[in-house]
């Protein structure tokens, strides 16, 4: 299927029959419609906009039927997937778009994941990462990745449209039921993924389908609403169960005080100037400060509380995402309290001379010492020992310009210097968690190893390939005109911003 009929068949998918098949009036399509039986033609309406600017400012179109989406789609930018029983225009020119509300929600067809970075080029970087968030970590695979101006854009469909009534409460039970799971979905993606924004609106506006921004689409991947329910269910219940049990961790006794209470803490949170230029800065900061909490059994919850007032009052706060990474890896479980030294130096840096001395002669605590650097042991961790396979895999990868390596596990013990017992354990681990593929060798033949990231990389050169050769096809058809120069911009390597149109121009989208 060409890279069009790829884009109209995701939005078609995603429509459902939320819409009308053909235009009330100019169709340029034969109606058959009233002459099959069992044909829906619902009236409903979705609205679409040229650019995120419009978007923003709520200027857009509304439109009631496919045909004039599939008419106007590759000229848009954003859309509302989920259909409205009707939309209405603010203005007697007809620019701004109102009433596209949850209370006005007719359908709810399709769960959004907005993942967003700074910029274009961390986007690309961080690719992999989000690829295999969706089809490795989460239990159901999405429907479409869409690639947006600095992130991306994960569809889950459903099998089925999920109709909105209300009930004679006034309450719309399925609206509550689908913000649930986009809850559960996005709080999902966040734990691994820092960019999701866990904020937006789970029936706003997300990038429409166009044939240079879809990264990824699988038709027969819808999900079914029941069962991502019940997901969700089981997910919530398990944060719950989770935060229950951090809170109920045992106080250490020997009559020592917590941290939070500690006069060091207090002169540390009511700082105002504590910047970035500095070699204890913000994130030092903000990560010893979530150590005490974490080990004073404050719950994660709390602790962003607290942490994201102290951040609001700085001169020059954090980004809330960053924020909520910094308290993540304090409560990861790999560090047990504030370390005396880094309390030390923050004092040191931030707090007045004269204030620093009282308030360490009143501190009176139990302090951890970190790991020592693994230079200074004798013995390292399976996780070490991961992290150096993983390593020589990417290397090995990287010089023999493939997606796989062949070797034997007898030379990897000799040049990582690990014995074969711990290299079989570490290996395992990594198999077990799909970041290592392995294919043992026939005979005398070496056993050959591919890495998730390098399995993924392939994938995609070949989705790219495949497409390049979709629009090789088109130009050959067309013959040595304009277009043809278009296309010889367009490479497997070409940043998405600079060929955005590159590839509409070469047909005719009417």
């Amino acid at each position: 299927m060409s890279a069009l009929g790829t884009a109209q068949q995701a939005i078609d998918l995603i429509l459902h029959q939320g819409l009308r098949e053909t235009k009330a009036r100019h169709s340029n399509v034969l109606k058959l419609e009233k002459t099959i039986p069992g044909q829906q033609n619902k009236q409903g309406a979705i609205a679409m906009y040229r650019s995120k600017a419009q978007m923003a400012k709520s200027w857009g179109t509304i439109y009631t039927s496919k045909e004039a989406v599939y008419d106007n789609y590759a000229t848009s930018t954003h859309w509302t997937p989920n259909v409205f029983n009707y939309l209405t225009y603010t203005d007697v020119a007809k620019h701004y778009v109102k009433d596209a509300k949850e209370q006005n929600l007719s359908q709810i067809n399709t769960l959004v994941v907005d993942v967003d970075y700074r910029d274009a080029e961390e986007r690309q970087a961080k690719f992999a990462e989000v690829w295999d968030t969706a089809m490795l970590d989460v239990q159901f695979m999405p429907t479409l990745i869409l690639a947006t101006q600095k992130g991306y854009h994960i569809y889950y469909v459903f099998d089925e449209p999920v109709f909105v009534r209300r009930h004679a409460n006034g309450k719309l039970p399925a609206v509550r039921a689908a913000k649930a799971i986009a809850k559960s979905l996005k709080d999902f993606y966040a734990q691994k993924l820092p960019a999701v924004d866990v904020t937006c609106n789970s029936f706003g506006v997300f990038r429409v389908p166009r044939p240079d921004n879809i990264e990824y689409f699988e038709p027969k991947m819808t999900v079914n609403f029941q069962a991502l329910m019940t997901w969700s269910i089981n997910f919530a219940n398990e944060q719950r169960a989770a935060k229950s049990k951090q809170a109920k961790r045992p106080v250490k006794t020997r009559g020592v005080r917590r941290q939070i209470d500690q006069p060091w803490f207090q002169a540390l949170i009511q700082q105002t100037d504590i910047d970035q230029n500095v070699g204890y800065g913000r994130h030092n900061t903000i990560f010893t400060l979530a150590l005490a909490c974490y080990s004073s059994n404050v719950s994660q919850a709390q602790c962003f509380d607290i942490l994201d007032e102290f951040n609001s009052n700085l001169n020059h706060p954090l980004a809330t995402q960053h924020v909520q990474k910094v308290i993540n890896d304090a409560y990861s479980g790999q560090f047990h309290a504030a370390s005396r030294e880094y309390v030390n130096a923050l004092l040191e840096t931030w707090v007045p001379d004269a204030d620093r001395r009282v308030y360490l002669q009143r501190s009176q605590t139990t302090w951890y010492k970190y790991a020592k650097p693994r230079t200074e042991r004798v013995n390292s961790h399976v996780q070490e020992w991961q992290a150096d396979l993983m390593a020589y895999f990417n290397q090995r990868i990287s010089q023999d310009n493939n997606w796989f390596t062949k070797t034997s596990l007898r030379h990897i013990s000799k040049e990582l210097n690990i014995c074969l017992g711990s290299l079989t354990k570490a290996l395992n681990k990594l198999i077990d968690q799909g970041l290592v593929y392995r294919e043992k060798g026939h005979g005398r033949q070496a056993t050959m190893f591919a890495t998730r990231s390098s399995l993924l990389q392939h994938a995609m050169a070949l989705k790219q390939a495949q497409r390049l050769n979709y629009w090789l096809m088109v130009a050959r058809c067309l013959g040595p005109t304009e277009q043809l120069q278009a296309l010889q911009r367009f490479s497997l390597t070409s940043d998405q911003n600079t060929t955005k149109f590159e590839q509409l121009k070469l047909v005719d989208t009417g």
